[in-house]
C-alpha cells in the first residue's frame, strides 16, 4: 500500500520589489530560482497542511538559531494591522498550529489547521511573512529558546542525543556569532509541500508563493559562506569519536550513562533493519532494556535505546540509562551485554515481528497526521527537491524487511560494541584502568560535550 501520492508544480517567478519601510534593509532569505510545490497525500485527521521551506546558506549552528528565532517572531510577533495578541487570538480561535523544524540544511515553517478553515489561514500567512512586525526583545526571546541546551546542566539523554546529531551535522570550526544580530525577511522558500485536497488551497498557495520576494542571484557572501558551512561538516565522514567522555561529580547521586555511534546504511533497508533491532533492544516496554534493566535488575527508571535518523540513511544509535551511581559500572556491563547479545543474533523472532508491527504503525499514523515529520521524512530523501515521481523509499522498505534476514545480518547492521562513543555524566567511581585504555577525555563541569568530542576527534587527550 503506497502512503503518499505526488503531484510535482513549479511556479514561476513572479518579479516583486522589496517592502518598503523598516524591513527593507533586512537580510532576505529566498530563493533565487523557482519555488518547487509538491503535493503529498491528504492528511487524515480533517485537517490541512502547508510546510515552507527555506535553504540555509550557511548552516552553522549560530545561524541556524538566529533563522529558527526569526521566523519563530514573524509568526507570532504581529503585523502593521494585527498586533502580537490578535495573532494569537486568531491562531486559538481556529485551531492553527505552526511548527519550526530542520532537515539538513533546510530550515522548515509547517502551518495546518482544520481543513475548512484553511484558506483563510494562508491568506494570515500571507500578511504576516510580508508584514512582519517584532520588537528586539521579542527576537531575544524566541533565540534563547532556539540556542542549543548544555547538556551537562540538564543530563537528559535526549538533550545528550541533540548535541551529538548538532556535532555531526554541524563543521564544529564553523562560528558565526555575528548572524545572531541580523534582521531576516523571509521571501520565497525553494520548497513547499501541501497536504490538502481542495483546489481552492493549491490556488491560494501559489498566490502565496507569488506574493513573497524572490533573491536576487548573487556570488556574494552568500554563496561563499554556504560553501564553507557544508563543506565543514558534510566533506567530513559520518561518524563519531571512540573513547570515554566523563564528567566526575562527587555531589551526584546517580550517573547518565549513554553509549552512541552514527552510522551511515547503504540503502533503506539496511536502515530499517538497523532501527528494528535498536527498537528490540531499548527502545519500549517490550524490549530488551526494559525487561532486564528495569524489571529484573530494578537497576534504571529510564532504560532505552533511540534510532535518530539525521539524513538519508544516516542515523545515531544511542544506548543509555540514569542508575545509582555506586551501580553505574554493573549497569553499563549490562548494557554492553544485552547489545552484544542482540548484535550476535539472539533475538526472538516473534518479538521483533511485533516491533515491526509497531514501527509501521507508528510511521503510517504519523506520516497522515503530524505533517511537520511527513515533511522531514520527504526532505530526507529530497533535501533539494524532486522531479518526476516522488518516493519515499524508507516506506516501502516496510514491505520488503524480512525480520528473519535482519536477525541474520545483525552484526552488520548494528555497528560493534567497541566503536560505541561512552558518555558518562554524574557520580560513582571514575572508569576502570580497562576502559580508560582507550581513549579518555574530562569533562569539567557546565561544559559542552562538543568539547570532548572536538579533543576526541583530533586525538588530544
Amino acid at each position: 500500500m503506497s502512503v503518499f501520492k505526488g503531484r510535482l508544480l513549479t511556479v514561476l517567478f513572479v518579479a516583486l520589489t522589496l517592502l518598503q519601510g523598516e524591513r527593507a534593509q533586512a537580510e532576505l532569505i529566498a530563493t533565487a530560482g523557482e519555488t518547487k510545490l509538491v503535493e503529498l497525500s491528504p492528511l487524515e485527521n480533517g485537517t490541512s497542511a502547508l510546510t515552507l521551506v527555506w535553504t540555509i546558506d550557511h548552516p552553522t549552528l549560530d545561524r541556524t538559531a538566529a533563522m529558527s528565532a526569526a521566523i519563530a517572531s514573524v509568526v507570532t510577533g504581529g503585523t502593521s494591522t494585527r498586533s502580537s495578541y490578535e495573532v494569537s487570538s486568531f491562531l486559538k480561535l481556529k485551531g492553527v498550529e505552526q511548527k519550526i523544524g530542520r532537515s539538513g540544511k533546510n530550515l522548515t515553517l509547517t502551518v495546518s489547521a482544520p481543513s475548512d478553515v484553511f484558506p483563510e489561514v494562508l491568506v494570515h500567512l500571507e500578511n504576516v511573512l510580508l508584514e512582519p512586525r517584532y520588537t528586539p526583545n521579542w527576537y531575544a526571546r524566541e533565540l534563547e529558546t532556539s540556542r542549543p541546551v548544555i547538556s551537562t546542566r540538564t543530563r537528559q539523554p535526549s538533550d545528550v542525543l541533540n548535541e551529538i546529531t548538532n556535532y555531526l551535522e554541524f563543521d564544529p570550526a564553523a562560528t558565526d556569532e555575528e548572524t545572531l544580530e541580523t534582521d531576516f525577511q523571509f521571501g520565497r522558500p525553494a520548497q513547499v509541500i501541501l497536504r490538502s485536497e481542495g483546489e481552492e488551497v493549491t490556488r491560494r498557495t501559489v498566490r502565496l508563493i507569488n506574493s513573497l520576494p524572490g533573491a536576487r542571484f548573487r556570488l556574494g557572501r552568500a554563496l561563499s559562506k554556504w560553501a564553507e558551512g557544508w563543506t565543514g561538516a558534510n566533506g567530513a565522514p559520518f561518524a563519531l569519536p571512540k573513547g570515554i567522555v566523563h564528567l566526575a561529580d562527587p555531589y551526584a547521586s546517580e550517573m547518565l550513562i549513554l553509549l552512541a555511534n552514527a552510522k551511515a546504511f547503504s540503502n533503506a533497508q539496511d536502515q530499517l533493519g538497523s532501527n528494528l533491532l535498536v527498537d528490540y533492544i531499548g527502545a519500549n516496554q517490550g524490549s530488551e532494556m526494559f525487561r532486564v534493566i528495569r524489571q529484573s535488575m530494578r537497576a534504571s527508571y529510564d532504560p532505552r535505546a533511540d534510532f535518530v535518523v539525521v539524513g538519508k540513511n544516516k542515523a545515531v544509535i544511542a544506548l543509555s540509562a540514569t542508575v545509582e551511581a555506586s551501580a553505574w559500572p554493573e549497569v553499563h556491563g549490562k548494557i554492553m551485554e544485552i547489545y552484544q547479545g542482540v548484535r550476535d543474533g539472539g533475538v526472538v523472532p516473534e518479538s521483533l515481528e511485533i516491533q515491526k508491527d509497531r514501527l509501521d504503525r507508528t510511521y503510517y499514523h504519523r506520516f497522515f497526521t503530524d505533517p511537520d515529520w511527513g515533511a522531514r521524512q520527504f526532505l530526507d530523501e529530497h533535501p533539494d527537491g524532486v522531479e518526476g515521481e516522488i518516493t519515499l523509499p524508507l516506506f516501502e522498505a516496510f514491505r520488503t524487511v524480512s525480520t528473519e534476514e535482519t536477525i541474520e545480518n545483525a552484526d552488520t547492521l548494528l555497528p560493534p560494541v567497541e566503536e560505541f562513543l561512552v558518555i558518562l555524566i554524574g557520580g560513582g567511581v571514575s572508569p576502570s584502568a580497562d576502559m580508560r585504555s582507550d581513549v579518555y577525555c574530562a569533562l569539567p563541569k557546565g561544559a559542552p560535550i562538543s568539547r570532548c568530542l572536538n579533543k576526541l576527534s583530533n586525538a588530544e587527550y
